[in-house]
């Protein structure tokens, strides 16, 4: 959850969902449902909101938004200043964008689960390319409930699902960008 528009997390690749799942439960985590997100990313023709290490995106699921995200250096920790706004028209926030010069470079989509628990956001989220963990707090939630999930922090992930769907995707496919699931 972010505080003072800040946004700190870090993912865990996840082998059994069923298993992560109890383990979220048992912590006396909330469940606040689940979605199916698509998120499309909005940059210049020349690419420069990811020079500056900026990111526009639209993105439905539980609700629609249009986020701005500014990278933030951290070297144990994925933190960003996030400012998010709630949108009721997405086709008519993209036609706003597209006007203003920005245009769409990538679309991901996801599966998402939420749970709350405290000052913080769990999330399971299912890709084309696995499952992750997502946690959303202060430093020292994240590491104490990593470690109430059997994680090793060491294993942690800072990339964003784009970073990560460079490093794993096959070439061609990693060109192309988007992250969807097979029709």
């Amino acid at each position: 959850m972010a505080e003072n528009n800040r946004e700190i997390e870090v993912k865990f690749k996840t082998e059994n969902r069923s298993q992560m799942q109890e383990k979220i439960n048992g912590l006396g985590a909330v469940y606040a449902g689940e979605a199916f997100e698509r998120t499309i990313l909005f940059d210049t023709p020349a690419d420069s909101l990811r020079e500056q290490g900026k990111f526009l995106r639209l993105r439905s699921g539980f609700k629609n938004v249009i986020t701005l995200k500014t990278k933030i250096s951290n070297p144990d920790f994925k933190e960003r200043e996030e400012i998010e706004l709630e949108i009721s028209d997405l086709p008519k926030m993209k036609i706003i964008l597209e006007g203003l010069g920005f245009s769409k470079r990538r679309i991901m989509e996801k599966r998402r689960q939420k749970w709350n628990l405290g000052e913080a956001e769990i999330t399971l989220d299912e890709l084309p390319f696995g499952d992750y963990l997502e946690i959303e707090a202060s430093e020292a939630l994240i590491r104490e409930i990593a470690a109430k999930l059997g994680f090793d922090f060491n294993d942690k992930i800072t990339l964003s699902y784009w970073g990560l769907w460079r490093e794993i995707a096959k070439p061609q496919e990693s060109n192309q960008g988007d992250i969807v699931f097979k029709k």
